[in-house]
């Protein structure tokens, strides 16, 4: 399980779920947890009952599931409407260029969204919420085009509401910050905008109302909270990453940063971005209206993250296809083979590849992966792999972005190999300690003490959330919540460290490391 993201995280509430029996309270340590919704939890239990065990892959399963899902979806809607000849006349060499279907830029878009960088490499490895939450945005996204170009308006907005309702199960208030800035900005764009006053648009937010206010119902009948306790949270976790509370100065530095920084996190394909730079640009893009609402519904709602100091890269998943599927109409349709505006991204993937050729074969000689089995003619195989994709990448060719597509394959075959066993040895570190505690405790009681362990640790990047990826063990293992306390029981056991033990009488049972190398103990507790 990861150790750096809030994997461990989902992974612990579903299971507290389970071992209470409650399905409506999300708890972490036995405390309320109000950050997000449950659905994700939700998915991720019938996932462990589905496996019959609380392992990393039935964890991961629904993310999979998502992601594959999410690839079909781009690949059927952008199939059906990208136009694949130009409406603006480019180049009189037009009729000469290789012959190009919908499918051969949907297959691209999709496989773009796959296999970027960050995708592939780190966010399709975890079972984290952003996956499921960007292919349910995603679908809203094209099902407001798809609907409105049929001035179907009851179907717009029930779908897309009853969309927003999941994406808010799933992650709280953005999902409605996507509805309503897409709806108002394509009907504004196409002179629909008095269709926002239509009858349908009152019965879509009463089923937003009625979905999610379903689930509040039954979670107030049973915790008797008040309700400004939840919202608070909800309301928080959407404006402690703005303006609001990183101030000007810094959100004008991110905003001066932040574009140049998504080049890198969803490279290769961002190399594209240079098809942007050309006379009339708006014209070309506008004269197709599937492209023109890509353009514009990646453009308003990137701002919210764009003037948001604390973003992470995978809250931007949602919009990658749209701002792929730009690109990729670019380079297919309105960029000769051969043409300067290609020369330079795929320069830049010939580079990418033939560094990766040479480069891969640190493996043989790095302390971390030159112990793995079979190391040397693992990498040879990718090396020559890759020198293969490399090479066709020299010849004449009018898909090079096919090409830089499969070299991200031949990636994440080494990346598989190569990369993370190494990984894995580390991170079951604390599975095999949670265990060795789990069996010196069994049958009694276990709590963890004051703010050893839990929500209440010090919330700060390195140390919020911490340890769930103990408690999350220990739970598992001995099938009962790790809960936190303050309160001294005589007999029990108490995973504390020395900060929470200071004055106290007690007896040392054994010693253990909680993430991130924070030393901690078994004890139990003696009377003064």
């Amino acid at each position: 399980m990861d150790t750096h993201s809030d994997e461990a995280r989902r992974a612990l509430v579903s299971l507290e779920m389970i071992l209470s029996g409650d399905y409506l309270t999300p708890t972490v340590n036995g405390i309320r947890y109000f950050n997000k919704p449950p659905l994700y939890n939700w998915l991720i239990i019938a996932s462990y009952w589905l496996f019959g065990e609380y392992s990393a892959l039935a964890l991961r399963f629904p993310m999979a599931l998502s992601l594959v899902l999410f690839a079909v979806t781009i690949f059927v809607f952008v199939r059906r409407y990208v136009p694949v000849q130009s409406s603006v006349p480019v180049t009189k060499s037009a009729d000469h260029w290789p012959a190009v279907t919908p499918s051969i830029i949907a297959f691209a878009v999709a496989m773009m969204l796959v296999t970027n960088a960050r995708m592939w490499l780190y966010d399709s490895l975890l079972g984290l919420i952003d996956v499921t939450f960007s292919w349910i945005t995603y679908t809203m996204f094209l099902l407001v085009y798809h609907f409105e170009r049929r001035r179907n308006y009851w179907a717009l907005y029930l779908s897309t509401y009853a969309l927003t309702a999941v994406g808010f199960m799933l992650k709280g208030l953005p999902a409605l910050v996507f509805e309503g800035l897409t709806v108002l900005t394509w009907l504004s764009y196409t002179r629909q905008f008095r269709r926002l006053l239509h009858p349908a648009h009152g019965a879509g937010i009463v089923l937003f109302s009625l979905l999610v206010g379903l689930y509040y119902v039954a979670y107030f009948t049973r915790n008797q909270i008040p309700l400004r306790d939840l919202v608070s949270v909800l309301v928080d976790q959407s404006a402690r990453r703005t303006v609001i509370n990183y101030g000007l100065g810094q959100t004008l530095w991110h905003m001066l940063t932040y574009p140049f920084k998504m080049m890198h996190l969803f490279a290769p394909y961002t190399a594209l971005v240079v098809l942007l730079v050309r006379a009339g640009l708006w014209r070309v893009l506008r004269a197709e209206p599937f492209i023109a609402f890509n353009a514009l519904t990646f453009l308003v709602n990137f701002i919210v993250y764009w003037a948001s100091p604390e973003v992470f890269a995978r809250y931007l998943f949602p919009m990658l296809p749209l701002l792929f599927t730009v690109l990729a109409y670019l380079y297919y349709v309105q960029t000769a083979p051969g043409a300067p505006r290609r020369i330079w991204p795929e320069r830049i993937w010939l580079a990418i590849g033939i560094i990766l050729t040479v480069g891969c074969w640190t493996a043989v000689w790095y302390p971390e992966t030159r112990t793995i089995p079979g190391v040397v003619w693992k990498t040879a195989l990718i090396c020559g792999l890759l020198g293969l994709v490399t090479q066709s990448m020299l010849r004449p060719s009018a898909n090079r972005l096919g090409l830089m597509l499969a070299l991200m394959v031949v990636v994440r075959i080494g990346y598989n190999w190569l990369v993370l066993p190494p990984r894995y040895q580390q991170r079951d570190f604390h599975r095999k300690t949670a265990e060795r505690i789990a069996s010196r405790t069994k049958g009694e009681p276990l709590f963890g003490y004051r703010q050893t362990i839990g929500p209440d640790r010090p919330n700060d990047v390195s140390a919020y959330q911490a340890t769930d990826i103990n408690s999350f063990y220990l739970a598992a293992y001995r099938r009962n919540v790790l809960r936190v306390t303050d309160q001294k029981k005589y007999g029990a056991y108490y995973i504390a460290d020395s900060v929470s033990l200071a004055g106290e009488q007690f007896t040392v049972v054994d010693t253990l490391t909680l993430f991130d190398r924070h030393p901690a103990y078994l004890i139990r507790f003696r009377p003064n």
